[in-house]
C-alpha cells in the first residue's frame, strides 16, 4: 500500500517520493522567467542570432550525422555509447567568432555531458578540457581512416 503526502502548495494528496503537478508548473515558470532574463540582459545578441541561422543549423546537422549521433566524450572518456543532442564549439564562439562553422572546432556531445563540460570550463579547466576535446576528435579520425569496407570501424 503506498504511502502519501500533502502538498505544501495546494494541499492535495499525492504519493510520497512524487512531485505535485502544481509545483512542476511553478517551476518551469520559474525557469521560463530566468531564461527570459537571461535571454534579454546577459547573453550575447549577436550569438544568439547565431544559432538560429540556417548555415548553423545545416552545419550542426551534419556534423551529428558524420559522428553517427554519438556523443565523443562519453565513448572515449566513458566507453559508453551515448545519443549526441547537440554540437559543442570546443573553441567557444565568444573566443574566436571566426570558428563557429569550423567543423574542426565542432563535436557532439549529450545535453547532460554538454552541461558538465561547460561547468568544468568555468572551473578553470577550459584549456584542459578543450586538449581533450581535441584530443577525441583525432582519435574519431584514426578510427574513420581505419574504414572497412566503406565502413566505419568502431572496436
Amino acid at each position: 500500500m503506498p504511502i502519501y503526502k500533502r502538498c505544501s502548495k495546494c494541499g492535495k494528496r499525492i504519493p510520497s517520493g512524487t512531485t505535485c503537478e502544481c509545483i512542476k508548473q511553478i517551476r518551469q515558470q520559474q525557469k521560463k522567467e530566468r531564461d527570459k532574463d537571461y535571454d534579454q540582459h546577459r547573453r550575447n545578441k549577436t550569438n544568439a542570432a547565431f544559432y538560429k541561422t540556417k548555415a548553423w543549423v545545416l552545419t550542426k546537422e551534419d556534423v551529428l550525422a558524420h559522428y553517427m549521433y554519438i556523443d565523443l566524450y562519453a565513448y572515449y572518456h566513458d566507453g559508453k555509447f551515448v545519443p549526441a543532442t547537440m554540437v559543442h564549439h570546443i573553441i567557444p564562439v565568444s573566443k574566436d567568432y571566426t570558428k563557429r562553422l569550423d567543423r574542426d572546432n565542432l563535436i557532439p556531445l549529450s545535453d547532460k555531458r554538454h552541461g558538465i563540460i561547460h561547468k568544468q570550463m568555468k572551473e578553470g579547466r577550459e584549456e584542459e578540457i578543450i586538449q581533450l576535446l581535441l584530443e577525441y576528435k583525432e582519435k574519431w579520425k584514426k578510427k574513420e581512416n581505419s574504414e572497412v569496407g566503406g565502413v566505419v570501424k568502431l572496436f
